[in-house]
């Protein structure tokens, strides 16, 4: 290999044959305008940058140190009876040269965040150079080994695959059997997918978190920074860098005090519940039911219910019809049929005139009163109101092949419905006939009328 260099020297210039690299610069020096140094250790050397949070330290709404009361609640994100505990989570989130998950994307910055008693520690990784990773990936490696559960956002699909390949690349093991990913994309999208704009880390924490990034570098603009700084070697290009990555480890932290407090189980008190729309209550409550939590998701459903039936303007918007809807859709899945009979008959009566109205509480209700009332009038009724309402639409959508499939499957079952009210009436009829009359019943026996006779000249009539 050596011989190899020396060759490769030759050719370009005796200048480049006798060049050596420069030597690491000194703990601190150019790297102490960040608040960080140059960390050492027999693997070799990277930046570290070290942050502490105190027990009062606040970030947007929520105090860091809350999450140790909520933790253990933690354990609903997996299956299995693993207990959280504060000091065995690790938050997580790099800074990477790209956006794929090839070998080609190196994580040039590792953000890493984690509870030490009150205190709460940021530590940020990065490598000047490739041949930094090495020693970077050794302290992870070492480090993982006192964590259980992996808390980032994204990470399990994205920044946790990328460091596995780095490890295998760099022929170190990472035994990730037993470590949990806690990734909080899915359960912010759980929650706020139809009530944010987006559901990245950064407008969730300005929105439900209730902190604003002031001049933050976003982190799209990560790569093009960090090929600048190999360039120009100057270490002021990554400040920008460095505290965008802070922010999202400590926001991870207040986020997770977030769910957390979600998934305690409280008192029945509807007050401690918060003012929040129609969609999220909605989605909320699904998401606490999925993580086994039914008490609390009843809460907001109750909130929820009492919400949408109170709500007698004719101007309800189309998300707050879509959510009542929803919710009648939940209630007849769990079986509460009262309620969704409410919810239905509500969408109908908020919008007795309008032709925009959807169809679906119509077709529920003809159902319900079909198959479990037994109710063919209810049913009948609910049929020809439906097809009434598509008759005004049919100038609005005339020749639209959907609008006509509908209104045929709508005509049938008007018809069928028809037909059977008919075959009971016919029945029931027939049944009153079968019946022994008032006075037969009293045993009063009816005098027959004797024969007319029959003349001679009648008959020749």
């Amino acid at each position: 290999m050596s011989g190899l260099r020396e060759r490769l020297g030759r050719l370009r210039g005796p200048a480049a044959a006798g060049a050596t690299p420069p030597p690491p610069p000194e703990a601190g020096g150019e790297w102490a305008q960040l608040g960080a140094h140059i960390a050492t250790s027999p693997a070799g050397s990277f930046v570290m940058r070290r942050r502490q949070y105190g027990a009062d330290s606040v970030h947007g709404i929520y105090r860091l140190r809350d999450l140790a009361d909520v933790a253990a609640q933690l354990s609903c994100f997996h299956d299995g009876d693993a207990v959280v505990r504060l000091e065995e989570l690790l938050f997580f989130d790099t800074e990477t040269t790209g956006l794929g998950v090839g070998a080609g994307n190196v994580p040039f910055m590792v953000g890493i965040g984690y509870y030490t008693g009150e205190l709460f520690t940021v530590e940020q990784l990065m490598i000047r150079n490739p041949a930094e990773e090495h020693a970077m990936l050794v302290y992870l490696q070492e480090l993982l080994g006192r964590y259980t559960h992996i808390v980032s956002y994204n990470g399990r699909t994205f920044d946790w695959p990328i460091l596995k390949n780095r490890f295998v690349l760099n022929r170190l093991k990472l035994d990730d059997e037993k470590l949990l990913q806690l990734d909080l994309l899915y359960a912010s999208r759980s929650l706020w997918r139809n009530t944010l704009p987006s559901c990245r880390l950064s407008k969730v924490e300005e929105s439900r978190l209730g902190f604003e990034r002031v001049d933050d570098v976003p982190g799209s603009m990560a790569p093009a920074l960090y090929f600048q700084y190999l360039a120009e070697k100057d270490p002021a290009i990554l400040q920008g860098v460095f505290i965008h990555n802070e922010h999202d480890i400590v926001t991870l932290a207040a986020l997770t005090v977030h769910f957390g407090n979600l998934l305690c189980p409280d008192e029945n008190d509807p007050e401690l519940i918060p003012n929040i729309d129609s969609e999220e209550l909605f989605r909320t409550g699904l998401w606490l039911d999925k993580m086994a939590r039914p008490a609390k998701a009843e809460q907001y459903f109750n909130v929820l219910f009492e919400k949408l039936m109170h709500n007698t303007t004719a101007n309800q918007s189309a998300e707050q019809e879509t959510v009542l809807l929803q919710l009648a859709t939940y209630y007849k899945k769990i079986g509460q049929y009262n309620r969704a009979i409410e919810l239905w008959k509500q969408a109908i009566l908020l919008k007795p005139a309008s032709i925009s109205l959807q169809l679906e509480p119509y077709l529920e209700l003809a159902m319900y009163y079909e198959h479990r009332e037994k109710d063919l009038g209810q049913a009948v009724f609910y049929a020809e109101e439906a097809w009434a309402r598509l008759w005004r639409r049919r100038a609005l959508h005339r020749g639209d092949r959907k609008i006509n499939e509908i209104e045929e499957a709508w005509e049938k079952r008007l018809a069928r419905l028809q037909q059977k009210m008919r075959k009971k009436e016919m029945s029931l009829r027939a049944l009153a006939d079968s019946y022994p009359s008032s006075s037969d019943k009293m045993g009063i026996t009816k005098r027959k009328k004797a024969p007319k006779p029959t003349y001679v000249s009648e008959g020749l009539i």
